[in-house]
């Protein structure tokens, strides 16, 4: 056999490849999608697939919950959180982070801290990205932290072939992602304002009574403002009533 006749099985098996890739994502994700129709009380309003096809998110608006899915060894593995269970969102580009947000009230830190202290915080830093000054980007990643300490971060990969920056396949990537981190930033936000909301007012101290030596003083000083003639009779009694009341 030549080298152009491998060649060309090379190209074929490549080709083979890139079919059955793309044929086992699109599979993968219509089987999360079927998974999460079939969640009982739970209409899911707005759904992302990762490109990879290996993590995905769905919301119902409605109940206020979202759905975070990965693909299992055999069927998706589907869980359902309410929204203030989002604690973070954050999107990467090849690695580094472009924008990021988190929740920020009292409840949302304190949840935020309990999972670094158990280990995620040395995950949450990055995507071991180089920063590369290039015109080219390889991959768009979304990253979730959400409120469950037994698989608390989700990544959902956009776009994981090589693109260029205002190109048409980097512009719709970019899209996707910035449309899911600005919802997701929403329901963040949400999130702290309904926490504000819920936490108790601030006690209020309690009066501390004045005691018989503080009136004592005060009439003593009101008798001899009187006996100089400052205060009138009048004045005199109406303000030792004041004081005894």
């Amino acid at each position: 056999m030549g080298l152009m006749e491998w060649a060309g099985v090379i190209l074929g098996l490549a080709l083979l490849a890139a079919v059955f890739q793309a044929w086992s994502r699109s599979s993968s994700k219509k089987q999360m999608r079927q998974s999460i129709e079939a969640l009982a009380e739970f209409t899911p309003s707005q759904q992302l697939m990762a490109n990879d096809g290996n993590t995905g998110i769905a919301l119902d608006e409605s109940s206020q919950k979202l759905c975070v899915i990965r693909q299992g060894t055999l069927e998706p593995e589907l869980a359902l959180l309410e929204y203030r269970d989002l604690l973070s969102v954050e999107m990467f580009e090849d690695g580094l982070t472009v924008t990021r947000t988190a929740r920020g009230s009292q409840i949302g830190g304190a949840l935020l801290g309990g999972l670094a202290l158990g280990g995620v915080g040395a995950i949450v830093g990055g995507l071991s990205g180089k920063k590369v000054a290039s015109d080219k980007i390889q991959r768009i990643d979304l990253r979730l932290l959400v409120n469950c300490t037994e698989r608390p971060v989700l990544d959902i990969n956009l776009m994981d072939v090589e693109a260029k920056k205002g190109g048409g396949v980097y512009n719709a990537a970019m899209e996707q992602a910035r449309h899911w981190h600005g919802l997701l930033e929403v329901l963040i936000q949400r999130a702290d304002r309904d926490d504000e909301r819920q936490a108790p007012e601030a006690v209020q101290p309690e009066p501390q009574p004045v005691s018989a030596i503080s009136v004592a003083d005060e009439l003593q000083k009101l008798a001899e403002l009187h006996r100089q003639g400052v205060l009138t009779d009048t004045e005199f009694v109406a303000q030792k009533m004041k004081l005894l009341d």
